[in-house]
């Protein structure tokens, strides 16, 4: 049994697949000298994915998700990028993992390191 709630959970799964996403689009500028940067690194990994403009813009507030991750790890193939699934879309186990590690910064009084926002204010009383 999770000691985290299951808002807590999707917070910091959605969490981790922006930054899974972010991580992305910036090693594709790194390695594309034809994408000047994230914007089009974004655009042209939709442009792939044959998502449509709304779907790629809500990539930046919620990450991959679905199919898009399978079709963004094949873009991320043709430039030999070392990216995996679990990256773009967290898995559960490593969801608890942040979560833990998150909750011991501000537990131990380092909340300031703590980047995650997410927190279940009525399961955790003041944090």
């Amino acid at each position: 049994m999770s000691k985290f709630t299951e808002s807590e959970r999707a917070a910091m799964a959605e969490e981790l697949a922006i930054n899974g996403f972010n991580s992305l689009l910036r090693l594709i500028v790194f390695h594309d000298k034809n994408i000047p940067d994230v914007i089009n690194a974004k655009y042209r990994l939709g442009t792939f994915c044959s998502a449509s403009g709304s779907t790629i813009k809500s990539w930046s507030k919620h990450g991959l998700r679905g199919v898009f991750v399978e079709r963004a790890l094949e873009f991320a193939a043709c430039y030999h990028l070392s990216i995996k699934s679990h990256q773009l879309e967290p898995t559960r186990a490593i969801v608890e993992q942040w979560l833990e590690y998150d909750y011991n910064l501000v537990k131990s009084g380092r909340a300031k390191a703590s980047t995650f926002n997410g927190w279940d204010i009525a399961a955790r009383g003041v944090l």
